[in-house]
């Protein structure tokens, strides 16, 4: 989909410069167009890595709070008229219908609409709208999968057809030792299908794939009960959920089971002392391992390993080899990457747990730390989401517009909008890299403090607590120096 949007996009930008429009062309992730940066580049990835460290000076002197969750009154929300409407079950079960008929409509227009990507609803909805914009949403706003996941309304739908209690029971108990790495390898099998799968613009290939993916979700409901799928194997319940612990928005029922919705300061769900496990810090690593990758593929740095490994005889051998299997080389290269990179994310954020675990002198394992302060590394995966991937909503999200009157490519023009011409000047160069530096940082800036915030709740003196930050400064710093320059990439070089 990435290379279909690129195409789209840089071929509506020829069109437009041939008929004399001053249009610069974009790709999905980043823009055609270079434009010179007001600094070197070195002095903005430096700047930023200096930010995080005076942002952890700032924190050692001032921040003495030990809960940040406890720190603030949430404002109860449906206090309010139109959003105490919105919470009564009548509204989420109609919002709820509403994100089921939205899921046949794209599955039934992948199978039976115009096989031509840019007719098709499927394509631009799934990989633009749903993965991008929904992520966007669970962040800045709050879990909203939750609310609409058509996989957990279905199954809701069954359960209250099969029993009056409206709960089927599971037909085996959930694996304790399973934890999250089913949610780990379905996200890593999406991950692959969105970067590398060379047939994911295809509206039949993927209307099969979302159906298939829909199929296994329920039968493993079946099997282990719907929640307990949801907290575990369903990966994109995990995913959003991690993303929207940032979010101000959280929505909890009482004692009576009445739903409200509470207000709460960014980042805030974050802080919170919860049981976290390895799977579940393999997830967020995994999370924030392949949007980095997304950019690298992008940087001539991708492009020089390729080259290398192209020129190698016995590599060259071996993919010829592998591509008997029905991928390229080029595919065999990136899912090998792919694969590489959560591991190298994962061993560098366990060495930073060791390198705390030493600094204090602490008697607490390893694993107990990395997986106490993996939550603090989400406003870094939030920061990086919204910094790679605003430019490809706002440009190549435009084109859900027509298709939402014409969704199966069948010559309708249902709300009007089917005429509607694609603004790919919508988001200039500049406000990209300048949006998503201040992005990058104000990530990372969270990040800082919320580790520094854990550390005062887990060490038991302040200096213990100064001293486990100086890794997690150092791997932050890292991350923000090393992200700045990936992004810089399609744009300034």
């Amino acid at each position: 989909m990435r290379q279909l949007l690129r195409r789209a996009v840089c071929g509506l930008a020829t069109v437009a410069a041939s008929l004399g429009l001053s249009v610069a062309p974009a790709s999905a992730h980043g823009f055609g167009q270079r434009f010179v940066l007001p600094l070197p580049l070195w002095l903005w990835v430096a700047g930023a890595g200096l930010t995080i460290v005076l942002t952890f000076v700032v924190m050692a002197v001032l921040v003495r709070e030990r809960r940040v969750d406890a720190a603030y009154a949430r404002v109860d929300l449906a206090r309010f008229a139109p959003v105490a409407w919105l919470c009564r079950p009548a509204a989420i079960a109609t919002i709820r219908a509403l994100g089921f008929a939205a899921f046949a409509l794209i599955v039934a227009a992948g199978f039976l609409g115009d096989q031509d990507p840019y007719q098709n609803i499927i394509p631009t909805f799934v990989w633009v709208i749903w993965w991008v914009g929904f992520a966007f949403a669970c962040a800045l706003l709050g879990d909203l999968w939750a609310l609409v996941n058509p996989f957990a309304t279905a199954f809701g739908w069954l359960e209250r057809a099969l029993s009056p209690t409206g709960e089927v029971r599971p037909l085996l108990p959930y694996p304790q030792r399973l934890g999250a790495w089913p949610a780990v390898l379905v996200f890593l099998g999406f991950a692959w299908a969105e970067l590398i799968w060379s047939a994911n613009d295809v509206p039949r290939n993927l209307a099969a794939a979302v159906a298939a993916y829909a199929a296994f979700t329920w039968f493993a409901m079946m099997l282990f009960g719907r929640e307990r799928w949801l907290h575990n194997g369903e990966a994109f319940s995990v995913a959003f959920g991690v993303l929207a612990r940032f979010a101000p928005l959280v929505a909890e029922r009482d004692a009576r089971g009445r739903l409200y919705l509470y207000a709460r300061p960014y980042g805030a769900g974050l802080a919170r002392d919860t049981d976290l496990r390895v799977s579940f810090l393999s997830f967020v690593l995994l999370m924030l391992a392949t949007v980095t990758f997304d950019g690298f593929l992008e940087t001539p740095l991708f492009q020089a390993i390729t080259n290398a490994l192209y020129s190698s005889r016995d590599v060259a051998n071996l993919l010829f080899r592998l591509s008997a299997f029905g991928v390229s080389d080029l595919q065999i290269i990136m899912t090998a990457a792919l694969a590489l990179f959560p591991v190298l994310f994962l061993a560098a954020y366990w060495l930073t747990a060791w390198a705390m675990a030493r600094l204090t002198g602490s008697d607490r394992p390893v694993a107990y730390l990395a997986c106490t302060f993996v939550l603090s590394l989400v406003p870094i995966a939030v920061a990086y989401h919204l910094s790679h991937y605003f430019s490809l909503l706002l440009t190549a999200g435009q084109f859900i517009v027509p298709l939402v009157s014409d969704p199966f490519g069948w010559g309708w023009n249902l709300l009007g909008t089917r005429g509607y011409e694609i603004n790919i000047a919508l988001v200039s160069p500049y406000v990209f890299w300048y949006g998503a530096t201040t992005i990058i940082v104000i990530g990372h800036v969270i990040a800082v403090y919320l580790a520094h915030v854990v550390a005062l709740r887990e060490f038991a003196t302040r200096g213990a607590a100064m001293l486990s930050q100086i890794p997690m400064v150092v791997l932050m710093v890292g991350y923000t120096m090393s992200s700045l320059w990936i992004l810089a990439q399609p744009v300034v070089g």
